[in-house]
């Protein structure tokens, strides 16, 4: 077997701006677009390059999808059984993946979320959702204390950084709703 049986060449013809791409694409590794085109080509039909992006894109985002709809479903489920939301602690059981919002701050071990809701002016524990609202401005000095108490006796932690920045900033805006 020659060498010309053994390496067979391939002629074939590009659009100028495809080529053009081809040379710049070529020229930032230092290698002649005809030794790029084989590298590219040797890739395909070693299934090393993707089709289409996009057939696998839709396929993660039907398995998404799917996902989101049975968490969806534990969540009505347990709200019609119960008579009552799913906890917080509940919630990031069945799905750990956390949502990043205006709220939520990045500190040491992850993302927290706050827990104080300014539009009801109240707290709620994001270990167990244990509502703390106030009706006056004596309530809600003894309030404060009790949702320190609350985490270090019940979840037998300390404050996060964000809750101590909340409590360290927090004002009597009025009764919680």
């Amino acid at each position: 077997m020659n060498y010309s049986q053994k390496n067979p060449t391939v002629a074939f013809r590009l659009e100028k701006k495809f080529f053009d791409k081809l040379l710049r694409k070529a020229e930032k590794k230092k290698i002649t677009n005809s030794e790029y085109s084989r590298e590219i080509i040797t890739k395909f039909l070693n299934e090393e390059l993707i089709e289409n992006n996009q057939t696998e894109y839709d396929k993660l985002k039907l398995e998404k999808l799917k996902e989101e709809i049975r968490y969806l479903k534990i969540k009505n489920d347990f709200a019609e059984t119960f008579d009552q939301p799913l906890s917080n602690s509940a919630r990031r059981i069945i799905k750990p993946e956390l949502v990043h919002n205006k709220n939520s701050v990045l500190v040491e071990g992850g993302f927290h979320q706050s827990p104080y809701d300014a539009s009801s002016k109240r707290f709620q524990c994001v270990d167990c959702g244990i509502l703390i609202t106030w009706d006056s401005f004596d309530s809600y000095l003894t309030q404060i204390p009790e949702y320190k108490k609350h985490i270090l006796n019940k979840h037998n932690r300390e404050l996060t950084a964000i809750e101590k920045d909340v409590l360290d900033n927090l004002k009597y805006e009025g009764k919680s709703k």
